[in-house]
């Protein structure tokens, strides 16, 4: 999920407020906001919503794959799986027996910076969902044998979405390359490698680190009633240990001095292009410039990009871009695929152009507060379901440490001017620091093999 729209809901003016309720109406989206703290440091937010009778249920456990030791590559969404092989009282079907089974949906996902666990469905199930998730935090403990299960799913997974995909193996090229230290350069679903000489224990010791209360946020959006729900948690709950969150050791990210540069083939039709800038974290006040400059460039039909690039010279079958800004300094990311008879080569120097552009002409205060218009209107979409805004609520308070900032962020987004976007553009457009990855197609390796192999041939004959 982009980050952008984290700062976006503060669009919505939401205040969350200790045990207290708070009333916004903004954009037609009217709703409350609770946030409680247990005594062994559960983060509790609740906003309840009558409007349909649907429940989300999500705990988000700030621990992603930035948390991994090296060598332990992929142990938070390999965990993420385990997570559902049951306990002793409820067996592995158990949890998607007692929930899929009466209509609700279940599922995960594991992100660099926290995994989530989300349930939505009718009201007369929330007791069970309690029930069910709180007793996985307390008794779930991890066996050889449903690891060995897990570990080749978790394979399979790693085949269709990275190895066996063109876009796949260019991202985790770029990420790889884009950090040289920072353990957001590793892929997320991990190293094969990695995943094979996790143990038991390893897995289990990840559970008693991470899956702690003073770790995990409950965000619940719905229709139930706030009192009696924050009964139910504290009794489900309360008996997880008081335990102190652990450090995130991060080493940072040296400066680079020169481009890095890639070069894969693949059974793709045409030329693809990936780029990346290194940028700011969530807290960093560039972030919202940053996010309306990438707006400006890529988003919409009517975006800078789209407008020249696709629609009127025909460069690229597709040209999309976005400021990922997280916990850490993230990636200001421009991909592509280039239309037939175009090199990745044309591509570049296309997109550089436009990015230049901006830094020496800028933007306007009409194509600001459009980007700025289009963010609010994309965040009331999403907030409008109870998924939506649990989805929000929790990304913010695993981010940011702190659901209430969304109050003052409002401010920010309206305090980007046509300078400070062309600052950021200046200031991150930085040849030196960018990563190119170009993935063409095998028959331009083959042609490359072929060309190579002639010379040769012509250079022994020369010397005959």
């Amino acid at each position: 999920m982009k980050l952008k729209m984290i700062k976006a809901l503060s669009l919505l003016m939401i205040t969350l407020t200790l045990g207290c309720k708070s009333t916004v109406n903004t954009f037609g989206v009217k709703f409350e906001a609770q946030l409680h703290s247990l005594s062994n440091g559960l983060t509790v937010i609740f906003v309840e919503d009558h409007t349909v009778p649907v429940i989300s249920y999500q705990t988000f456990v700030r621990a992603g794959s930035v948390d991994e030791e090296p060598g332990k590559t992929g142990i938070a969404h390999l965990f993420e799986h385990l997570m559902f092989k049951g306990t002793e009282k409820y067996g592995s079907k158990e949890f998607f027996k007692k929930l899929e089974t009466r209509g609700a949906s279940v599922n995960a996902y594991t992100t660099r910076d926290y995994t989530v666990y989300h349930e939505t469905f009718i009201p007369p199930l929330l007791d069970t969902v309690i029930e069910l998730e709180s007793d996985r935090l307390a008794n779930l403990k991890v066996t050889q044998k449903a690891l060995d299960i897990e570990k080749q799913i978790v394979f399979e997974e790693r085949r269709l979405r990275t190895e066996n995909s063109p876009s796949g193996k260019m991202n985790e090229a770029l990420w790889n390359s884009a950090f040289r230290l920072h353990p957001y350069q590793n892929p997320i679903i991990g190293y094969p490698l990695d995943l094979a000489r996790l143990t038991a224990e390893d897995l289990n010791d990840f559970f008693k680190t991470y899956y702690i209360a003073s770790n995990i946020a409950l965000v619940v959006v719905g229709d139930f009633e706030p009192n009696e729900v924050l009964k139910k948690i504290k009794k489900a709950y309360g008996e997880l240990p008081e335990q102190k969150p652990p450090e995130r050791k991060i080493v940072a990210e040296p400066n680079r001095e020169s481009e890095t540069r890639l070069q894969l083939y693949d059974h793709v039709a045409s030329d693809r292009l990936m780029i990346a800038y290194p940028i700011v974290s969530a807290f960093d006040d560039e972030a919202y410039s940053l996010d309306v400059l990438a707006n400006i460039l890529f988003e919409g039909t009517h975006s800078r990009g789209q407008l020249s690039l696709v629609e009127s010279e025909g460069f690229f079958l597709s040209l999309g871009g976005s400021a990922f800004t997280p916990t850490f300094p993230g990636l200001f990311l421009i991909q592509g695929t280039l239309a037939k008879g175009f090199s990745a080569e044309h591509g570049e120097s296309k997109i550089y152009h436009l990015l230049s552009q901006i830094q020496t002409e800028g933007v306007t205060q009409s194509e600001v507060k459009k980007a700025v218009r289009q963010l609010s209107l994309e965040i009331v979409d999403t907030v409008r379901t109870p998924y939506g805004l649990a989805q929000l609520i929790g990304t913010a308070q695993m981010v940011l440490g702190d659901a209430k900032r969304f109050s003052k962020d409002l401010e920010k987004y309206h305090e980007v001017t046509p300078e400070k976007v062309k600052k950021v553009a200046t200031k991150y457009f930085d040849p030196n620091n960018r990563t190119v990855v170009i993935m063409s197609p095998e028959s331009y390796r083959d042609r490359i093999r072929k060309n190579k192999k002639k010379s040769k041939s012509v250079n022994r004959k020369v010397n005959q």
